[in-house]
């Protein structure tokens, strides 16, 4: 029996933090360098220098803009060497070798390139951008692999700069984000601040590239973050503004697009563009569908990942033969709009093509954003629009362009569910504010009616595709944010295969226990039931072997597993005790019952 006794209790290893202590994480690398976590927040310390949670914050996010801001100076050098290797050298060259054909082969071997590159070096590399920062966010506590920075810089900046249809934001913010991730990680950061470190990548991005440092910062916060959490708001900020100097100091201070003093000729002209927001959002949910929709069209087809993306890139080409605005990301087409220039008919056939020539590009396995195209869809789509309805009540409508303008921001807001970062961006890239009330109202329009047709941004759908439930995400039910760790406790008595039935039974006495853990001195075995125990000893057979008796258990939890995954295992009736392993070796951490669960429920209730 004292063998017995011993194997009980060294089968399992549990040990809990004291009450009130203060949690700390360190850096193994440097064992001198720790974070404390005290009432919530972080302190660095560093030897005997300790450093707070917002000074750490604003000093690494200065350091983010800094390399947000250079990595987007550097993103669009690369894509304008690409574009002159494209259309100036190769295309030259095919040219006299396939004449008109030329620009179809020239799309193929850039979407050949770009797919090859992206899957042998970094698949993530692949797509939109913006759902893979998301994804990291959401489920590697911002953890994203260094190599991406240079892998999407190189692979989105071919498939934009050979012609294929799609933008630079997705790009930028995953290079941006990368670098924050990469920063929080080599001051060994806990997971809340890498998180924030990646916000401020995404936003210093987007500040830099297209000079809107309070779009950038919108975007981070809305669509990256999905919080306004004050504590990352302010490093955030920071991050998007540093960003903006270094991109303002190379590529200039001035808006994307130069648009026309537009404003709100008449108060009835508000129902116009709240129309306009509707047709925007079903523009949008067709955009959306349409890409997906390709994206499985292409996974499906069993073919190398390079011929995918000849295919895929070769009918951008054929497209572009006829209207070749669809090559790139299109802002000097987006421009010619709001100049004024574009016909009502070819505008609306713009807008029908740039949506198919996107999903060609990125379901074929191109890199790069659909905020561009978004943002060009929504400029022809309202230019159209604004023509018909000048032609029709020309006294009391703005022209053609404010609807072209204000259309770039509902079509977008529409299918990414950012309604703030959407105004903002078209805003700052137009600096134009006189707008600013047809635009609100046509965004928000767009925002609602956008989420009633798709259920879920395009962002988030991406993720929905790989089993991720983002709005879950962004909004823990009461128990998703608490690890068994925390509340897993030693088993009162355990018990050994080869350890009698009599055995265990004298050392369980009055005890209520309804199943005993079976393990040996490495690994977790089962459970031997109490109801079991006692029928075959009524019976006996008391010499019998335990594990003769032993249920092996299919759940099992890990301390990271969360208690809302418990409570969800545990409504099965016959799941009296959940046992936390060490997912590597099997061993025996802990034990979590009903009662356990129902305990931290009612705390969280009362908290």
């Amino acid at each position: 029996m004292a063998r017995a006794t011993r194997r009980s209790r060294s089968c399992f290893a549990h040990s809990t933090p004291s009450a009130g202590s203060s949690a700390a994480v360190t850096n193994s690398s440097a064992p001198f360098v720790e974070y404390v976590l005290r009432d919530g927040r972080y302190s660095l310390r560093i030897g005997s220098i300790v450093v707070s949670q917002s000074t750490f914050l604003l000093l690494t996010a200065i350091v983010v803009g800094i390399g947000g801001g250079f990595g987007a100076v550097g993103f669009r050098a690369l894509i304008a060497a690409e574009t002159y290797l494209a259309f100036s050298v190769v295309g030259a060259h095919l040219a006299t070798l396939v004449g008109v054909l030329a620009v179809i082969v020239q799309l193929a071997l850039g979407g050949a390139l770009a797919a090859l590159i992206a899957t042998t070096f970094a698949p993530e590399a692949k797509g939109h951008g913006v759902p893979e920062v998301m994804e990291a966010v959401a489920l590697r506590g911002g953890r994203m692999r260094p190599r991406v920075i240079a892998v999407k810089a190189l692979v989105s900046a071919t498939s934009i700069g050979f012609g294929g249809s799609c933008g630079r934001e997705g790009p930028i913010v995953q290079i941006g984000s990368t670098i924050g991730s990469i920063i929080g990680r080599l001051t060994n950061a806990p997971v809340p601040i890498v998180r924030t470190l990646v916000a401020c990548g995404a936003a210093a991005g987007i500040s830099a590239t297209f000079n809107a440092p309070i779009g950038g910062v919108f975007f981070a916060a809305e669509v990256i973050l999905g919080e306004f959490a004050p504590r990352s708001f302010a490093a955030i900020v920071v991050a998007s503004v540093v960003s903006a100097v270094v991109g303002r100091a190379f590529l200039g201070n001035h808006p994307s697009f130069s648009a026309a003093a537009f404003s709100l000729v008449s108060p009835a002209e508000l129902g116009l563009y709240a129309i306009l927001g509707i047709i925007a959002a079903l523009w949008a949910a067709g955009f959306v569908r349409l890409l997906y929709f390709f994206e499985d069209r292409f996974e499906a087809f069993r073919v190398s990942a390079w011929l995918k993306g000849a295919i895929g890139f070769g009918l951008v080409g054929v497209i572009g033969i006829a209207f070749p605005e669809v090559f790139g990301v299109g802002y000097g087409s987006v421009q010619q709009v709001l100049n004024g220039h574009v016909a009502a008919a070819h505008a609306l056939t713009l807008a029908a093509l740039k949506p198919l020539a996107t999903s060609l590009t990125l379901g074929s396995g191109g890199s790069g954003g659909i905020f561009a195209p978004s943002l060009y869809t929504g400029a022809f789509l309202g230019d159209a629009y604004g023509r018909v309805l000048h032609q029709l009540f020309p006294a009391w409508t703005a022209p053609a362009a404010a609807y072209g303008l204000v259309g770039m921001a509902a079509v977008f807001a529409a299918a990414a569910e950012a309604p703030i970062t959407s105004i903002m961006i078209v805003f700052e890239m137009s600096d134009d504010y006189r707008i600013i009330l047809p635009l609100m109202v046509c965004v928000v329009i767009a925002t609602l009616l956008g989420r009633r047709l798709l259920g879920a941004t395009i962002y988030e759908m991406k993720l929905l595709r790989r089993g991720i439930d983002w709005a879950r995400v962004r909004h823990p039910r009461l128990l998703s944010g608490v690890y068994v760790e925390s509340i897993m406790r030693d088993p009162p008595v355990t018990a050994a295969p080869d350890d009698t039935l009599a055995g265990v039974a004298a050392r369980l006495g009055s005890s209520d226990e309804l199943v005993v853990p079976v393990c040996t001195e490495s690994r977790f075995m089962g459970v031997v039931r109490t109801s079991e125990l006692a029928h075959s000893l009524s019976r006996g057979e008391g010499d019998r072997s335990v594990e003769q008796l032993t249920h092996a258990l299919s759940d099992r939890l890990t301390p990271r597993d969360t208690v809302e995954r418990a409570a969800t295992i545990m409504a099965n009736g016959s799941v009296p005790l959940l046992p936390i392993v060490d997912p590597a070796t099997d061993r025996l951490l802990g034990i979590v019952t009903r009662r356990d669960v129902l305990d931290v429920y009612r705390s969280a209730r009362e908290s």
